[in-house]
């Protein structure tokens, strides 16, 4: 059966799993909520959790038994704070849970970054969840008011998973974040809806020891081959990533990762071609690849990079540093080089008190922009997320995969994520966006080709605020975003107010 005939019968072996598996645990930690990521992220920090924690969906396994061996008599108040948050969180992941959500907003949400639960306005869901000893079953179907009715309904989130040995093999819709960014990344965000995938990942980051030596690095790794099902000028294109995470030294995790685009509609699609994808045999003159004169025998789309996070203290004050590299594969026939146009991101984070509250504030800055169309040409990018065969590049549903901001853009975010108490949590975000800045697009008449977010330049400053507060079974969250935009070609200024509710119960 061909792989997106399987995947559209996947709700059909939901509903038989839904009949007979026993409750024991969900097996990973999602995107959807950032204070949980935040409190783990302290302990990790404080040297209490050892595992890797920069790839999302986050393995329950290895953080359940670091928090078994967590000396609690030892911890300090907002260590112990975290540590009770986590263990609550843990605890409702080991039952069976049935979840109704309701989200009404004013406006769609233009940038999702982690934590953040909807994309269209005014969605309904209802979230099962079921595990047994070798299986795991997720569904969430869900019902948006969407201008399309093809997204009326979908399984966003919904997956179906099975346990050998130390490796999870899933089949699904999962969101997924690559990197350590608190507000977005370059490589893979839960920015745009999740596509229907095959994964494989390491359940535990059992230790590799170096021979001879007391040295033992903790790693993990997962990879998923996707369709990008949506509208877009290949259709069917495949998605195959990979991520690998470790820990070479205490308080030091690197990532890397790689996005290929490959296959699709009346593109080759034979493991000869992704064998070229695989080991980077893809641009035309590089590798010994020959390709016509228009390059279209490329077999594929890449991106490939790395990211870091270091975390140390200082008088007292935790602070972690981050950043990655991301770059587009090259088509340059003169050079050896099939990694091109690299772009990064940076960040710090540190750990306070406010008012009495344990807080993590963070700054992170992004730049994707790139003069990559002409040698003649200046000034000009169009090219980051971009590719002449695969059109409508690392997008899926007119959302990027990656940054939040898309190509040739600039971002500076100031963030603050604060335990106001043990059942209230609120998050404070001040974007400064240079938006398209190159004043100029790939195609400014399609919506399938080129950058979704803007055709034109835009500079926007946005305030965001979110509170979440839990009682008893419900989960309240409110939400602002106010925003003000100033374009080029004499487009009028635009100011925008979102607010938003998610009501939640657990059954």
């Amino acid at each position: 059966m061909k792989y997106q005939k399987f995947l559209k019968y996947h709700k059909f072996h939901y509903v038989l799993l839904f009949l007979c598996l026993s409750a024991h645990a969900e097996p990973w930690i999602d995107s959807s909520n950032l204070f949980l990521r935040e409190n783990i992220q302290h302990l990790v920090d404080a040297g209490y959790i050892t595992t890797p924690v920069t790839t999302f969906p986050l393995m329950w396994f290895d953080i359940a038994q670091d928090l078994k061996k967590i000396p609690y008599f030892k911890l300090n108040q907002s260590e112990i704070d975290a540590y009770n948050y986590i263990q609550h969180q843990l605890q409702l992941a080991k039952r069976n849970q049935t979840r109704i959500k309701a989200t009404f907003a004013t406006e769609d949400n233009r940038f999702a970054s982690f934590g953040d639960t909807y994309r269209a306005k005014n969605s309904f869901t209802i979230h099962n969840s079921f595990m047994s000893d070798t299986f795991a079953l997720n569904l969430s179907p869900s019902y948006n008011v969407s201008p399309t009715k093809d997204d009326e309904k979908h399984f966003d989130s919904s997956y179906l998973a099975g346990f050998w040995g130390n490796w999870v093999i899933s089949v699904g819709k999962q969101d997924r974040w690559w990197g350590p960014g608190w507000d977005s990344n370059l490589g893979l965000t839960n920015n745009a809806k999740p596509i229907p995938a095959i994964a494989i990942s390491r359940k535990s980051a059992a230790p590799f020891s170096v021979p001879f030596t007391e040295i033992s690095i903790p790693w993990t790794v997962t990879s998923f081959m996707g369709v990008m099902d949506d509208n877009r000028v290949i259709k069917d294109t495949l998605l195959w990533g990979f991520r690998l995470n470790f820990i070479p030294i205490p308080n030091l995790e690197i990532g890397i990762t790689r996005l290929a685009q490959w296959g699709g509609k009346g593109r080759p699609k034979g493991s000869s071609t992704f064998w070229n994808v695989f080991i980077g045999k893809d641009n035309c003159g590089a590798g010994g690849l020959e390709c016509l004169a228009d390059g279209s025998q490329e077999p594929g789309n890449q991106q490939a990079g790395y990211d870091f996070r270091y975390s140390f203290s200082l008088l007292d004050t935790a602070f972690g540093l981050y950043g990655q590299s991301i770059a587009e594969d090259g088509n340059d026939n003169s050079s050896f080089s099939f990694l091109t146009e690299v772009q990064s991101q940076i960040g710090m984070d540190v750990r306070i008190n406010l008012f009495e509250t344990s807080s993590t504030f963070f700054v992170e800055y992004a730049d994707t922009y790139t003069d990559c169309v002409d040698e003649d040409t200046i000034d000009v990018g169009n090219c980051f997320y971009e590719h002449h065969i695969y059109q409508t590049g690392m997008r899926y549903e007119q959302r990027t995969l990656g940054n939040l901001y898309d190509n040739d853009a600039s971002s500076l975010v100031f963030g603050l994520i604060s335990n106001i108490s043990s059942n209230t949590r609120m998050t404070i975000k001040l974007r400064n966006l240079r938006l398209n800045k190159d004043n100029s697009d790939k195609n400014s008449e399609s919506l399938i080709i080129g950058n979704p977010l803007t055709k034109y330049a835009e500079n926007t400053t946005m305030l965001s605020t979110k509170v979440q507060h839990s009682y008893r079974n419900w989960r309240y969250t409110v939400g602002l975003d106010i925003s003000q935009s100033t374009f080029k070609n004499a487009i009028a200024d635009k100011k925008k107010a979102n607010l938003f509710l998610s009501v939640e119960y657990n059954l």
